[in-house]
């Protein structure tokens, strides 16, 4: 898994010029620094690396996903600002910059690799950040939003969305099955098999029996077993001269066969159409419910900033007026949930109306079809061919007006002045072809043949017809069955496997939070999935308070106990999600927490999260302390932030860093900014040799204590060494840096004072020799002489090896 092995950052948010942080090993790092001096810039540039955006900075007024305000407005439009990282897989290692390009800011990384790309967006489904103000965002969020926000993270929206389209293909199945009506196309064309022989034909061997019963009078040779045989009974009784005339009189049979079919499409836009009214009045009782739907996006937006307590005042955030806070976060819970009840009623009356406007355009569909037939194509047939124009031209202004009407352009009519369709004029139709037919088959009543072929010839259509939509309704229906039972498991499985999963990750969250709170009456806290009508809903949080199962947290706990909750299901989710990065920075989480919390936090994550490479910013100077005292020997970087001015904000640089820095310019001879760089090297190591020497110093408070001058410092070392009559107590290093101490101090400040390289050089090998008295050079040590190296017998200090040794007297 991965961690991160150095980090470098430069022109984003309140770091200007180049900060970098070495964590070799991919050690944690441990940063204190006072709100404002831009320790959540490390953040930000972290966020911007791997999710392209920066969440709290993106408003609809910065606008770009925050990136708009990520570069520091102080650099130079020519400047790139950037964060470089380096991995412990070094193939991933990459430089993001953001840059001007044509007066715009674009951002690109260094590392184009398809391994690299792929790490980046395997990454989008981790959590890697947690700030203090999203502690709260996954409590408080609604039973819906935790299922959105967790099946996201876990990949099973993609699920759910699969589910989704299972569903509707298993209601679009259902539909079609209705919607086609092949069951009364199967009765209407064994009601002409009827018609004709007079005996119903379920298969094949039926008939074939009635065909051979039917053409018995012919007393031909031919065996009637299979249609092949059929075939040839027809093609041996047919005659030119029927030809044209059995053409027509088929032609007649299918057209009376097909207008008997629109009544029940009729019959089926009256009933859909008035099951949309219904609906449609239901959701129209109050005027402004369609408007007020619109609304739900906003009020749902203002709930959540009063639940998550971005606005506490006791008015509304929209119209400031004064309003109790608990009534109106109850009256927003309400009328969201009235509105999302509308929501789901509208989306039936859309589906309703989805329905009735196919079956209009079926009936247009079957319409066109009748108007081909041959039989309509005679002069005598000219009056009912414009009988069913005029139908047709009705159903398109039927359809054309149900459009205006689900588009909400025109006023929803009642059904009986909705349907307009005159089905009593293709009744009329219908008993005119019949006739026309009846009087065909009388003219020929004696013509044998003619009357055997004619009703051959319509058995064999509509029994060929029956058996095909016979397969069509089994295929359909088979399929039906199929995404049924394939819908049905896919969801069992989704249910049992988001099931098993919250328990998981809701043991973790337990763990975590008895950890951090003991004997407080909370345990058994769950994640639970929630259903309705056989579907997923939501997700709520529940737990055992005094003895009792109860929900929501928010009801109960206090918010330390509810950010210590936040912190909880952060963390299991970073043990449960995160499969590829080792690493996870926490920004400033404690600031609500108590003293116990925060020392059973700092243990928590010390003991729990040990194989983890952890990012720990604070203001809190206390914890900070605790903490740096507590991670000692444990593989920590300790660093603080520090901001000014000039160089905006940085980490402040290890004596190894900062001493690096220093010969680098005197290399260079360069000597800007060299003399205030050696006199924080020389502040910094003579509080470190006077701690290990404990040194005495006159008691201030944390703030001035860190900001110790060198003049003390130096004055009580020389007076603790004289007193322990140790042998470097007179050496000649302390008065000259006594004297080179006046250069470091005139070019840390506004001064007339122009310093030379030699000068600084000077200074600097006074420091080293300081350093040298207390610093063992042994390769495998390597440490201060220290207090704690002690040796009481011998009464003299040393460093860990022993090879560097003064005399100590107590």
């Amino acid at each position: 898994m991965v961690k991160i092995e150095n980090l470098e950052i430069k022109g984003l948010r309140g770091i200007k010029k180049s900060s970098g942080i070495p964590l070799d090993e991919s050690k944690s790092i441990l940063i204190y620094g006072d709100n404002g001096s831009g320790k959540s810039s490390i953040t930000d540039a972290l966020e911007w690396f791997y999710y392209d955006r920066v969440d709290h900075l993106s408003s609809e007024e910065i606008g770009r996903k925050g990136i708009d305000a990520l570069r520091n407005i102080f650099l130079d439009n020519d400047k790139d600002a950037y964060i470089d990282l380096k991995f412990s897989n070094s193939k991933l290692d990459s430089r993001k910059k953001l840059f001007y390009k044509h007066s715009k800011l674009s951002s690109e990384y260094s590392n184009t690799t398809n391994e690299f790309n792929d790490y980046i967006r395997d990454t989008l489904n981790e959590n890697l950040i947690l700030r203090y103000k999203d502690l709260l965002k996954f409590i408080l969020f609604s039973k819906k939003e935790k299922l959105e926000e967790i099946s996201q993270i876990i990949g099973f929206t993609e699920v759910t969305k699969i589910k989704g389209i299972f569903k509707k293909t298993v209601n679009s199945l259902r539909k079609d099955i209705k919607i086609k009506n092949l069951d009364g196309l199967i009765s209407n064309k064994q009601a002409i098999i009827l018609e004709q022989i007079g005996q119903n034909v379920n298969n094949d061997e039926q008939y074939f029996k009635a065909i051979a019963e039917l053409i018995k009078p012919l007393k031909l040779s031919i065996e009637v077993k299979d249609d092949k045989s059929i075939e040839e009974i027809l093609e041996f009784i047919k005659r030119p001269q029927d030809e044209e005339v059995m053409r027509l009189k088929i032609s007649y049979e299918k057209t009376i066969e097909k207008l008997s079919g629109l009544e029940k499409f009729v019959g089926d836009i009256i009933f859909n159409y008035k099951n949309y009214h219904q609906k449609y009045q239901k959701i129209s009782e109050n005027i402004n419910k369609f408007k007020k739907i619109k609304l739900e996006t906003l009020l749902s937006e203002g709930l959540s900033i009063l639940e998550k307590k971005f606005f506490e005042d006791e008015k509304c955030p929209l119209c400031l007026q004064a309003k109790n806070r608990e009534e109106l976060i109850s009256e927003l819970r309400e009328r969201i949930n009235e509105l999302k009840d509308v929501k789901k009623e509208k989306q039936g009356l859309k589906e309703s109306g989805e329905t009735t406007h196919k079956i209009i355009e079926n009936i247009i569909s079957e319409v066109e079809t009748i108007l081909l037939e041959k039989c309509l194509s005679i002069e005598e047939n000219s009056e009912i061919k414009n009988e069913l124009e005029r139908f047709k031209k009705e159903t398109l202004d039927l359809l054309n007006e149900f459009k205006g009407i689900l588009g909400e352009k025109r006023e929803v009519k009642t059904p009986e002045e909705f349907v307009c369709l005159n089905i009593t004029e293709i009744q009329k139709i219908i008993d005119m072809l019949k006739e026309k037919v009846k009087k065909m088959s009388i003219a020929r009543k004696d013509d044998l043949k003619f009357s055997i072929n004619s009703k051959l010839l319509l058995v064999k259509q509509a029994y060929t017809e029956v058996k095909s939509l016979k397969k069509e309704m089994a295929h359909l229906k088979q399929q039906l069955r199929s995404m049924e039972l394939i819908y049905n498991e896919f969801a069992k499985k989704q249910k049992d496997n988001l099931a098993s999963f919250l328990t998981a990750i809701s043991k973790d969250i337990n763990d975590f939070y008895l950890h951090m709170n003991r004997s407080e009456e909370v345990d058994e806290i769950e994640l639970i999935p929630l259903d309705k009508d056989d579907e997923l809903v939501g997700i709520t949080i529940q737990f055992k308070f005094h003895g009792e199962i109860v929900s929501p947290p928010d009801k109960y706990l206090s918010e330390s106990h509810l950010n210590c909750l936040g912190i909880c299901l952060f963390l299991s989710s970073v043990k449960t999600y995160n499969t590829i990065n080792k690493f996870f920075i926490l920004d400033d989480v404690i600031s609500s927490f108590d003293k116990n919390h925060r020392l059973r936090f700092t243990n928590l994550l010390i003991e729990k999260f040990s194989d983890y490479q952890i990012f720990l910013f604070t203001h809190e100077r206390d914890w900070f302390e605790y903490v740096a005292n507590t991670v000692k020997g444990r593989n920590w970087v300790v660093n603080k932030m520090i901001w000014d001015y000039e160089n905006g904000a940085e980490v402040e640089p290890s004596l190894f860093a900062l001493k690096n820095r220093i010969e680098n310019k005197i290399r260079n001879s360069d000597p800007s900014e060299l003399g205030n760089m050696i006199r924080k090297y020389l502040e910094r190591l003579l509080k470190e040799i006077c701690f290990n020497l404990e040194v005495k110093l006159k008691f201030l408070y944390n703030d001035q204590n860190e900001n110790r001058m060198i003049g003390e410092l130096l004055s009580e070392l020389k007076g603790k060494l004289r007193k322990r009559n140790c042998e470097v107590k007179d050496h000649e290093v302390f008065s000259r840096l006594e004297a080179s101490t006046f250069i470091g101090n005139k070019t840390s400040h506004d001064s007339s004072f122009s310093e030379s390289i030699s000068d600084l050089k000077v200074f600097y090998d006074d420091v080293l020799k300081l350093e040298k008295l207390f610093l063992c050079s042994e390769d495998n040590c390597g440490k201060n002489v220290s207090k704690k190296y002690y040796d009481p017998v011998e009464k003299v200090i040393r460093c860990k090896c022993g090879n560097l040794r003064y005399n100590w007297e107590e």
